[in-house]
């Protein structure tokens, strides 16, 4: 007659005789590989214990309203000094070749032919007269390195001209009427488009806070500046 105690024994032997060594282990938070039939293999461990992953702020998305992302880019406008803004052009911050502003702004003299708004100003106007608001960021157009500098109180005031290859072919942007103390850059520096050139001002012969922005082919011409740059900014 088979006792409970010898019944008992009689499993315990069984399991342990059966079952690969390494399967069971006493630690809950371990689950351990069985080895193959390979029997001199290694077992492999995995541990399943450790803190839990963490979420950054990337991983987390919310929804926002157009309302919101509207607001929220007009207060970065603002934020940037601009008073004034339009849709006068549009820019794209990833263009190889960029307007001189990073918004569209107002233009209050386009380039060619007019009548003299002061006392010796020209009735030939060599580029475009934008109007953002005094203050507001001036950036340049494109690659390129500093031709010349001034800062005086008459003519063009505080100024920079920097020259550029763009399409094979050397194009100057000059920058006029900045404000005293803004200007960024000086002479024989190469520079990158989008970077800082100065703040809009109402030095030299300047009727109102503006920038004088003309486009220069071959260092010397004067161009429409709205017509160069909107066949060349990329949408």
């Amino acid at each position: 007659m088979v006792t409970a105690a010898a019944a008992v024994f009689a499993a315990t032997l069984l399991f342990a005789t059966s079952t690969p060594a390494g399967a069971v282990t006493r630690n809950p938070g371990m689950f351990v590989m069985a080895p193959d039939v390979h029997q001199d293999a290694p077992s492999q461990t995995f541990s399943a214990t450790g803190p839990a992953p963490t979420i950054s702020a990337s991983d987390v998305f919310s929804a926002t309203s157009a309302a919101e992302i509207e607001a929220s880019r007009n207060a970065e406008i603002a934020a940037a000094g601009y008073t004034r803004t339009s849709s006068t052009f549009t820019n794209s911050i990833t263009s190889p070749v960029q307007w001189p502003f990073v918004v569209g702004v107002p233009i209050s003299d386009d380039f060619g032919p007019r009548a003299a708004p002061c006392a010796g100003c020209s009735t030939m106007h060599k580029g475009l007269d934008m109007t953002p608001g005094e203050g507001s960021p001036i950036q340049v157009i494109a690659d390129g390195v500093v031709r010349e500098t001034g800062e005086s109180d008459s003519g063009f005031g505080v100024y920079a001209i920097i020259d550029h290859v763009v399409d094979g072919e050397k194009v100057s942007s000059l920058y006029a009427h900045m404000q005293f103390g803004s200007l960024r850059l000086a002479e024989g520096q190469p520079v990158k488009v989008g970077q800082s050139v100065g703040q809009v001002g109402n030095t030299g012969q300047s009727t109102g806070p503006h920038l004088h922005f003309e486009l220069l082919l071959n260092g010397s011409t004067p161009t429409d500046p709205y017509t160069w740059l909107s066949s060349r900014v990329a949408k």
